[in-house]
């Protein structure tokens, strides 16, 4: 028997995902200040380009990308029937591979926090999946 669950991983990645694209829109209208409809793409880009620069910007992602993984840790150990942290760490393996493929010119500092947070947080969802309900 297999200690990964496919169907609870890929639910779980999933909701993870949507709710990063969610999350990223909200935090875009809300640093992105300058934004307006009808400006140039240079205009956009230039707005956009300055995003990693805004600390506030930087911690507000951090925090809503380590809640997210948590969520997804839940939700993968909730969903899995057996070996539930091993579901919650996989959600974070695959945030982690996700992250190194697509990731942009963010400062170091960002990205380190952002994998070394990953494990945990999901192993926080999957512990908190498991808690004996009262």
């Amino acid at each position: 028997m297999s200690r990964f669950d496919p169907k609870a991983i890929a639910v779980a990645m999933l909701l993870s995902l949507a709710l990063d694209v969610i999350g990223s829109a909200v935090l875009l209208a809300s640093f992105g200040t300058g934004l307006t409809e009808g400006m140039s793409s240079d205009d956009v880009k230039a707005v956009l380009d300055a995003l990693p620069q805004n600390t506030g910007f930087l911690l507000a992602s951090l925090t809503y990308g380590i809640f997210t993984t948590g969520l997804g840790g839940y939700i993968a150990a909730r969903m899995a029937r057996a070996y539930p942290y091993f579901n919650a760490l996989a959600i974070a393996l695959l945030g982690i591979l996700l992250g190194l493929v697509l990731t942009d010119d963010w400062p170091w500092w960002f990205d380190a926090i952002g994998y070394l947070s990953m494990p945990p947080a999901a192993l926080l969802g999957g512990h908190i999946a498991r808690q004996p309900k009262a």
